[in-house]
């Protein structure tokens, strides 16, 4: 055997271990699955550098009325880590991830610490509401972690189950999405300790971005705080006692639902009462009723999400979110 066949054998087997050692570090990402689109952007933005989690319902779909599809199914099945807020804000992903196996590792986000928890408001009516309720549930917010500190709660890994009575739209309080991104970068760590540091220094700079992006939306929803709006459905109650804005009620008493005539009749009321400047519509739900419950007052119509339907799927969409409500709320009612 030539030297030059020598050398060209020598050459392919280098390249091919090459190829194999890309493989392998390729491959060496956890596989992970997210729930909605929030919760895909903070893991995204987590996992920068080292891999991308999978989303399992679509950005514009509503995550209370959504299906899990069987290519969802096998996302789940595969999935060395499953990021999501709850069975109360995703009923369709119970008992899919009941049944995975034991192995499975699962960060139900509703249930970190250090998280602030919000009561369920009813009736869709809250003009009566004030940030002193909102205080008395960060108090209990503060009782609630400490339990936890001292091991009164004790987590389960298939305890789906969110906290009963609380709203499940935790992601929308910048502060909780610290608490999340907190969170997912423990579990990858724990998965995938080659890459800790990775998941920690994202964490970092997840946190002070939003940190700023906070004080940015604290100043320019200031003017506005006062201004009485609408929603369309109660998604919102994290952003509002965040920002101290002032929501008085929602469209839709449960989501997917359509208001009845009584209800239709009860907003027209309140939007002339209170001089309501805006409704708010959503792009997950039809807005065609809005047209005739504004009829008649100066009440405006705007644009909130809780998914960002429109926005850019990756690790920028969650401050981008915050951001995009800010915006639609100081644009209608100034």
């Amino acid at each position: 055997m030539s030297n030059c066949t020598i050398r060209a054998i020598k050459i392919a087997s280098t390249a091919a271990l090459l190829s194999a050692s890309v493989s392998l570090t390729a491959q060496a990402a956890p596989k992970v699955a997210t729930s909605i689109a929030p919760v895909y952007s903070i893991t995204a933005a987590i996992m920068q550098d080292v891999g991308t989690p999978v989303l399992l319902i679509d950005q514009a779909t509503s995550p209370h009325t959504a299906k899990l599809q069987p290519s969802d199914a096998m996302a789940l099945q595969e999935a060395d880590l499953i990021v999501w807020i709850g069975a109360a804000l995703t009923p369709s992903l119970e008992k899919p991830i009941e049944t995975l196996p034991e192995k499975a590792r699962i960060l139900t986000l509703s249930q970190i610490d250090g998280l602030t928890e919000l009561g369920v408001r009813t009736g869709g009516n809250w003009e009566k509401h004030s940030h002193a309720d909102d205080d008395h549930d960060e108090d209990h917010d503060e009782d609630h972690d400490a339990g936890h500190q001292d091991g009164e709660h004790e987590e389960h890994d298939h305890d789906g189950h969110d906290h009963e009575g609380h709203d499940p739209h935790v992601w929308l309080d910048p502060l909780n999405g610290i608490a999340m991104a907190k969170a997912i970068a423990e579990n990858l760590s724990a998965i995938d300790p080659e890459n800790a540091s990775r998941y920690q220094a994202n964490a970092e700079t997840f946190q002070a971005r939003l940190t700023a992006s906070m004080d940015t939306i604290k100043k320019d929803l200031e003017p506005i705080k006062d201004k009485p709006y609408i929603v369309f459905h109660d998604a919102y109650h994290y952003f509002e006692n965040r920002f101290g804005i002032s929501a008085v009620g929602s469209v839709m008493l449960q989501p997917g639902v359509s208001p009845g005539v009584a209800r239709v009749r009860e907003i027209r009321a309140k939007l002339k009462e209170l001089n309501v400047a805006c409704i708010m519509a959503e792009p997950q739900f039809s807005d065609k009723i809005l047209d005739t419950l504004i009829e008649g007052t100066d009440t405006k119509i705007g644009q909130m999400d809780p998914m960002g339907t429109n926005l850019q799927l990756g690790p920028d969409l969650y401050d981008a979110l915050m951001h995009y409500n800010a915006d639609k709320i100081r644009e209608c009612l100034q």
